[in-house]
């Protein structure tokens, strides 16, 4: 054997022994429960026997190795047969491998009668042919003879299959008949030329090595050779991606090798023309997204007992959903996820309006459409109420599968429209998707069908938890704009009540001009608080600004100035440069309402007392009345909640929100109260000086 075959053979055998080895151990580990598994997996034993004697008998030639060889060959050959015969008498794997050798079908006994004496003669020869005995071709004819004995039992067991079943066993039927074909040539070849071609026998090894992945195919679908495989799909599919860019680059050689030497003097242009051809085709081809489904089609269907890989599909849907940051992009995204599963290239997306009926509300790389669907068409009770798939184009051939179903005129408008997925459930309908046409041939059977209902129910939870979540805010807004309102009309009936008071004190004091200048001042404010609670009404949003230094002593006279009135004396005591940063505004209101509460309360012969002082790095501000007073349990449990009052017209607001704002200024409000003898009211602020000033 020359060095180069000899050196092929040793690394080819060594790496078909290796993979018949792997192969066979793991249906060992998997076929505790099924008789065909075990036969198969002895079958790929004997392979990994005669792939290693072959090695052997590279590394070292001997006699007794070449015997071993064509013996471990043969014993291959027969389990082979042997499983393929079980396959046929018994398709479903039910009875024991016993009861087929003791009770043999006319199969069994034809397996058992015709190949084992093939078999005993081929290891014979092996062994008398070195020795100068037997004739060498008998050798090659008995190899002859059980290659021709094993594609006659491939051919019965792919016929003999089931209809149903033959996707399963078609990988394995494509490898068996990959294997005797080569086996078929090389035998008849050395009978031909009566000399054996040592890179033949070198490559052969590792040729039948080749149909592994096809027998693991075959093994993976069959659920009773209890084989699983463990590989991913996107490997398989790089991979294979990989396979096929190699086999085009060697093509793209030996397109530009002949042409170069058969060019005559274009030769060597032509042979750059052509590789850079083949170059742009091969780039073509990888970039296109065509070819990448079509690809992903065919794995998944020749390689995957299922067309999909579920953890991978659903990560991938979950990923793409909870990304999008928008209510569009979500909806864009759910077109999507639904039109990735089945290789589309974009379609529509429709749901449910406040109307009542279906309108499109995204899409996804197909144009625009004004249209609507009535939720008692007959379209969307067969959709939605049964939960269907509708394939268009099989609609058109078949209307008697949807019952004679009228397709909408708006399907026709929308390009390559093919699949019409609902979303949702029986019990709770959203809508429905609209798919494109596949960019590679799709078998739209059960699997797809169910995921792609299974992946609208997801869908439509997303989307329906995402309206929920609309109407929550909008609900909030509505919830904050009414507590807003209620907060504008108890400031409105506050300056009702400050005006009012105004234009009984302007009977008896008109001609004054202390009080003219008085009232012009509070006209004047009250204008301006009610433009302020207008622009609140407007943007629907209380307007924020920044606290400020807010000089306490000028605004509670201009409070006391306001408020006063005759019969009840409100009286004024508070130190001079008191300021704490506030919003003037919201501080008059707060102090105001206080003071309006306490008035409201105390009879004509009470007193009201406004008193403002320092405490170390505070500012307190006691507002004291001797009313009606407040019980202990009204303090603690409806004091500061809104809408509580003890007036007949009162609101309950003022209080909460003097409460609120004092809190949020870091500050407190103490309330001593006692019924019948009058209550008062601190407020305790943090005092504002210089240094906070120039911070």
């Amino acid at each position: 054997m020359d060095s180069f075959p000899a050196a092929f053979a040793l690394y080819a055998y060594g790496v078909a022994s290796a993979g018949f080895a792997v192969f066979a151990l793991q249906l060992v580990m998997g076929a505790k429960q099924s008789p065909r598994a075990r036969l198969l997996a002895w079958c790929m034993g004997a392979g990994a026997l005669w792939c290693a004697f072959a090695a052997a008998f590279v590394a070292r030639v001997h006699p007794l190795l070449w015997s071993l060889t064509h013996a471990a060959d043969a014993l291959h050959y027969l389990l082979f047969l042997l499983f393929l015969a079980a396959c046929v008498i018994d398709p479903e794997g039910r009875k024991p491998l016993r009861e087929l050798l003791v009770r043999p079908s006319w199969l069994a006994r034809f397996v058992m009668i015709s190949v084992p004496p093939v078999a005993l003669a081929y290891v014979a020869l092996s062994w008398l042919v070195p020795h100068g005995i037997g004739s060498f071709m008998w050798l090659m004819g008995c190899g002859l003879g059980l290659s021709l004995l094993g594609a006659v039992m491939t051919e019965q067991f792919y016929r003999n299959t089931p209809r149903e079943w033959r996707w399963g066993v078609k990988p394995m039927s494509l490898g068996l008949a990959f294997t005797l074909m080569f086996d078929l040539y090389f035998f008849s070849e050395s009978l031909m030329f009566k000399v054996q071609d040592e890179t033949l026998w070198a490559a052969r090894g590792l040729v039948h090595a080749l149909a592994i992945p096809l027998f693991a195919a075959s093994s993976a679908r069959v659920r009773e050779w209890s084989i699983r495989l463990n590989v991913s799909r996107e490997a398989v599919f790089h991979t294979s991606a990989l396979v096929m860019t190699g086999g085009a680059l060697l093509i793209i050689a030996l397109a530009g090798y002949y042409v170069r030497y058969f060019g005559g003097e274009w030769g060597r242009a032509l042979q750059t023309v052509v590789l850079a051809a083949g170059a742009l085709g091969l780039l073509a081809s990888i970039a296109s997204g065509s070819v990448r489904a079509w690809l992903r089609v065919f794995i998944n269907k020749h390689f995957f007992s299922l067309r999909y890989d579920y953890r991978a599909e659903w990560l991938k849907l979950a990923d793409t959903l909870y990304r999008a940051s928008s209510v569009d992009a979500l909806r864009e995204a759910s077109i999507r996820v639904m039109a990735d599963l089945v290789e589309s290239p974009g379609g529509m997306l429709w749901l449910r309006t406040e109307q009542g009926n279906y309108a499109p509300a995204s899409r996804l790389n197909v144009p625009a459409l004004d249209a609507r669907e009535p939720a008692d068409s007959a379209l969307i009770k067969l959709l939605l109420g049964r939960m269907w798939v509708i394939n268009i184009e099989e609609h058109r051939s078949r209307p008697g599968m949807y019952g004679n179903l009228r397709l909408p005129e708006w399907v026709a408008q929308i390009p390559e429209a093919w699949l019409i997925c609902p979303l949702g459930s029986e019990d709770m309908p959203l809508g429905f998707v609209v798919l494109g046409r596949p960019r590679a041939l799709l078998d739209l059977n059960w699997e797809v069908r169910d995921l792609l209902k299974t992946a609208g129910r997801q869908v439509a939870g997303v989307l329906s938890q995402t309206q929920a979540m609309e109407e929550l805010i909008e609900a909030k807004k509505f919830e904050a704009f009414s507590k807003m309102s209620a907060f504008v009309v108890h400031d409105l009936k506050n300056l009702i009540a400050q005006l009012s008071l105004l234009l009984r004190n302007a009977k008896k004091h008109h001609d004054n001009p202390e009080f003219q200048q008085d009232m012009q001042d509070t006209i004047e404010h009250a204008v301006g608080r009610m433009n302020g609670m207008l622009l609140q009404l407007r943007s629907g949003t209380q307007p924020i600004e920044q606290a400020a230094p807010v000089a306490l002593t000028p605004l509670l006279e201009r409070l006391h100035r306001a408020r006063a009135r005759p019969g009840c004396p409100l009286t004024l005591d508070a130190e001079a440069g008191l300021v704490v940063r506030a919003h003037e505004d919201r501080i008059e209101r707060v102090v105001g309402h206080l003071v309006q509460n306490a008035l409201d309360a105390t009879p004509q012969t009470g007193k009201v007392s406004i008193r403002a002082r320092r405490d170390g790095d505070r500012v307190v501000v006691e507002v004291e009345d001797t009313g009606c007073g407040m019980t202990e349990e009204f303090m603690r449990e409806r004091l500061f909640k809104p809408f509580q009052s003890t007036k007949a017209n009162g609101m309950g607001i003022g209080a909460y929100e003097s409460f609120r704002y004092i809190q949020d200024l870091g500050g407190r409000i103490e309330v001593i109260s006692e019924p019948g003898r009058g209550s008062t009211f601190r407020l305790v602020f943090p005092q504002h000086t210089a240094s906070q000033a120039v911070a």
